[in-house]
């Protein structure tokens, strides 16, 4: 009886509990403890459940974590009890990893979208566990205890120097750059050349502190630039420097005319360390002279002149070009200008060497300057001209007023121009020949050199079928006036109806191997010849 009676128990509870609890709720085994978490009809109360987890019921009341949103009102939805003193009591519906963490108000951006959640939810990120130790908390299984402030999992690495709202200069895609960072709201906005210096330029590393952001001298350049001037112009750099840049950016407040030098001209845009070169002091700067700056371009070739060769004779400190020497100047020269040269620009004489630009010729002969285009270097003067050309030179023929007038009497040759010949150019008669040499003597004067025979050899030299004898019928005034007299120079003087009839009437075009021209000799004199039929010429009586 009392082992029946012991058993009952046993058997009545197995049938009242649908399974064992887990290990945290264990204390709440047994029928008498059902009604601490279960309503009457076995219904779970989210109340009762609260009155043990005080910590997470003042976060509800607050409005605060996951817990307070709606979905979350009935407990047993994630939290599953009665399945073994092991069993995970937190249930995840889609999965842990997949948790919507906007719910817990705090949602994951940037790189914390990539976090698994055991990264942040740890316990040596939990800075107060007092209250959860308390509650029996297991501090790296729980989800409380985190606050929203970046410190919470991330070390200060500004030792306390700077906000602990690290969001003010820093994003959550990345630590670096500090792309919140604005350096114009500091007290020291970066202007110039400031902005392309990295951080560490002007934040050093410190032992006890890391990088350090506080308690920097900004009340002087000296402070982070070494004074090249070494104390000589005082502390102020502003006076002659601007954060745009140290070497060439002189501020408005400086003022070079109060030196002994005041900067005019080109020399306004030279930068100061042209002048005041790298371990030169700023004073005592030669400036006497251009040269103490300046090589002699023109290596001494003006030193026999009456001011020595200074600089300033031609040149200004507006620029090296254009120069003050003037047409007059030159005209006391020993080469005057004069004709076309009045507009040759000086380079076209003066050119530059290796020693640079020649002034001082050593000779003033056309061809110094001047190519020889009736021989150079293949066929000399001699072939071409008398001695005494050769002896006058190129003026000769040619003057200084433009190349192209010629003063050459071409009467004192064998063929005097006449009439329309004269008003032909040099260059029509007297061309290039295969080496580009313009030829002037050993021309043939015969009419065929120049002109085409447009008779196609009719008139040509019995001999040699050459040479035409054009002046026979024309004249050098008028080519289509001819002088030929039908009556004396032919063989068929013109009589009666004949002196009335137009040349072409008689002397007929004609096509020979694609030359067209007309036809004068040889022709029949036969009257059949143009007035009968053409088997009825004779042939016999050709005018040859």
């Amino acid at each position: 009886m009392m082992l029946l009676w012991i058993g009952i128990p046993s058997f009545l509870q197995a049938q009242l509990s649908p399974g064992a609890l887990h290990l945290s709720h264990s204390q709440l085994e047994g029928v008498a403890n059902c009604t601490k978490c279960h309503e009457t009809g076995r219904q779970l109360s989210a109340k009762k459940c609260l009155a043990c987890h005080t910590l997470l019921s003042k976060r509800i009341s607050a409005g605060e974590g996951a817990h307070a949103n709606e979905q979350f009102k009935q407990c047993e939805n994630c939290h599953i009890e009665h399945q073994g003193r092991n069993f995970d009591l937190i249930h995840w519906n889609e999965g842990k990893q997949n948790f919507d963490h906007r719910l817990s108000g705090y949602p994951l951006e940037g790189a914390h979208k990539q976090l698994k959640c055991e990264q942040c939810h740890r316990s040596e990120n939990i800075r107060d566990q007092t209250s959860l130790l308390r509650k029996n908390k297991n501090l790296n299984r729980t989800f409380l205890g985190l606050t929203q402030s970046c410190l919470t999992c991330h070390k200060d690495r500004h030792k306390g120097q700077l906000s602990t709202l690290c969001q003010t200069c820093h994003g959550f895609s990345e630590w670096k750059p500090a792309q919140n960072f604005n350096h114009t709201n500091t007290s020291f906005p970066l202007l110039g050349r400031h902005k392309t210096v990295p951080c560490s330029g002007c934040h050093p590393q410190k032992e006890d502190l890391g990088i350090q952001y506080k308690n920097l001298s900004f009340k002087g350049c000296a402070d982070c630039h070494p004074d090249i001037h070494d104390g000589r112009l005082g502390g102020q750099c502003n006076r002659c420097h601007t954060s745009e840049g140290w070497r060439g950016n002189l501020s408005g407040s400086f003022n070079h005319d109060n030196t002994k030098y005041p900067l005019r001209g080109k020399h306004e845009r030279v930068a100061c360390t042209s002048c005041h070169t790298k371990g030169r002091s700023l004073k005592n700067v030669r400036y006497a002279y251009c040269r103490d700056c300046h090589d002699d371009y023109h290596r001494g070739q003006f030193a026999s002149r009456e001011q020595k060769g200074t600089c300033e004779e031609c040149h200004t400190v507006k620029g090296f070009s254009p120069s003050l020497f003037t047409v007059a100047a030159h005209q006391k020269t020993t080469y005057p200008l004069d004709g076309a040269h009045l507009a040759v620009p000086c380079i076209a004489c003066h050119k530059k060497s290796g020693t640079g630009m020649q002034f001082r010729l050593l000779s003033y002969d056309c061809l110094s300057c001047h190519p020889d285009p009736h021989g150079g270097e293949v066929d000399t003067y001699l072939d071409q001209f008398s001695p005494s050309t050769n002896k006058s030179g190129c003026q000769y023929c040619h003057n200084t007023k433009g190349w192209g007038t010629i003063l050459f009497d071409h009467s004192k040759t064998g063929f005097v121009l006449l009439s329309a010949h004269q008003s032909v150019h040099c260059i029509s008669c007297h061309t290039k020949n295969n080496r580009g040499v313009i030829r002037i003597s050993g021309l043939n004067s015969r009419c065929n050199t120049c002109h085409t025979d447009i008779h196609n050899g009719q008139f040509a030299d019995a001999e040699n079928l050459v040479n035409t004898e054009c002046q026979r019928c024309h004249q050098p005034d008028d080519w289509h006036k001819p002088v030929f007299d039908h009556n004396k120079d032919s063989a068929f003087p013109l009589k009666g109806r004949h002196a009335e009839l137009l040349c072409r009437e008689c002397h007929k075009t004609e096509n020979k191997n694609g030359r067209i021209f007309v036809r004068y000799k040889p022709l029949a004199v036969t009257c059949l010849s143009c007035h009968g039929n053409k088997s009825q010429q004779d042939s016999s009586y050709m005018i040859k």
